[in-house]
């Protein structure tokens, strides 16, 4: 399980980077992130990111608007909470749709 910025065990958190990309991190070297968490994040628009030797984790594209951003990490988090995975996310990211009301 990781350990969220916060100190909160999870298995993934969800944050925007200063000045950067929304990413999604979780896993640690002994226990990546399941694979339905990354078929998840990657439905959403995530793409997973490397650093060698074992550090990987997962980015919203750098071309989105950050509504669109908010938009794509609020589903992602309900499609994870939904299938019971425990995440850390970042309270600025939430997105509701105001045109819907």
């Amino acid at each position: 399980m990781h350990i969220s910025r916060d100190g909160v065990p999870c298995h993934v958190e969800i944050f925007r980077r200063w000045q950067g990309p929304v990413v999604a991190d979780g896993g640690d070297g002994q226990e990546p992130l399941p694979e339905p968490v990354r078929a998840l994040l990657e439905e959403h628009g995530f793409v997973e990111q490397q650093q060698p030797p074992a550090y990987r984790w997962f980015e919203l594209p750098l071309d989105l608007s950050e509504q669109e951003e908010n938009a794509r990490a609020t589903r992602v988090l309900a499609a994870l909470t939904g299938t019971g995975y425990r995440v850390a996310f970042d309270p600025d990211l939430n997105f509701i749709d105001e045109t819907r009301y």
